[in-house]
């Protein structure tokens, strides 16, 4: 486990005891995961702790972002020999983690300035909280190109409903204590591509006490490429296979089992521009 590191200043900006980790890989832009990172430490309450894992083999530049990056005191590297796949460098990560509450942010994506904060401030006032997330804004190519949102519900008993077709939280929002993730066994790595939903159908199984917020916490970078990767053979297969092991343990009923293999077949079926128009109509805001 990484050793715990002291408080120190970020600029003008004080850092505070809790940990974001992220994930890199082959495939992410360095400019963007310079921007991604940038949005962490310049937040109105950074982390005392960035550790990003690399998941198997980068190429050069990113190579450049990290190295600049990972020059700084709060920012640990860890780098796999070989890529494992998101769930298991997040496991990676949480388990590195020296601080109980950590935050997930993704290497493409942007934190809305004052989003630890205010996830901060809910942990301070609700003790018993184990799950944070809230509302994300897509956007095309600069952030002000906002495209739509993706809204999630605020309650633990409207999660709870909301996740029998759909994941109830946005993952790279989500902040979450140590110790709560690490009793339900962490992300299950064999689920893949739904490796968060997984989680968050066990955490709901094991009436551990989450909830959104209705506030945007981040924007979300999305383009047709995101469509065009779920529109393959493998990631249908994944989908389909992960549900029906959400099926056998009992998270979701039949119906719900349906409901999800019918929407990814049409998915799969559809046009790229008729499949993202629908997700702008029917799944986001």
């Amino acid at each position: 486990m990484a050793c715990k590191k002291p408080k120190e200043k970020i600029g003008l900006l004080e850092s505070y005891e809790f940990t974001v980790v992220m994930a890199v890989y082959l495939a992410d832009n360095p400019e963007w995961l310079r921007e991604a990172i940038k949005s962490v430490l310049e937040n109105t309450t950074a982390p005392n702790e960035v550790i990003i894992v690399i998941d198997g083999p980068i190429g050069s530049g990113l190579e450049r972002v990290i190295s600049h990056y990972g020059s700084l005191a709060l920012v640990s590297v860890i780098r796999l020999e070989k890529n494992f796949g998101l769930g298991y460098a997040l496991n990676v990560g949480i388990q590195n983690s020296s601080n109980e509450l950590i935050a997930r942010m993704d290497s493409d994506d942007i934190s809305v300035v004052n989003r630890f904060e205010i996830q901060l401030n809910a942990f301070k006032n609700d003790k018993d909280l184990e799950i944070l997330g809230g509302q994300i804004s897509e956007f095309v190519g600069e952030v002000h190109n906002a495209t739509s949102r993706r809204i999630v519900p605020l309650s633990l008993e409207e999660i709870k409903r909301f996740s029998k077709r759909r994941s109830p939280f946005n993952h790279p929002t989500v902040m979450y204590k140590k110790s709560s993730i690490e009793r339900l066994g962490g992300y299950d790595s064999s689920v893949v591509r739904l490796e968060d939903y997984d989680l968050w159908l066990r955490a709901l199984a094991g009436n551990v006490n989450c909830r959104n917020l209705e506030q945007t916490l981040l924007y979300y970078r999305t383009s047709n490429d995101a469509i065009k990767r779920r529109k393959t053979i493998k990631s249908l297969r994944n989908h389909i296979k992960a549900r029906f092991g959400f099926y056998s343990k009992r998270y979701i009923s039949l119906p719900d089992l349906l409901y999800g293999i019918f929407t990814q077949l049409i998915l799969f079926v559809i046009p790229v521009s008729v499949a993202a128009f629908l997700f702008k109509r029917l799944a986001r805001g």
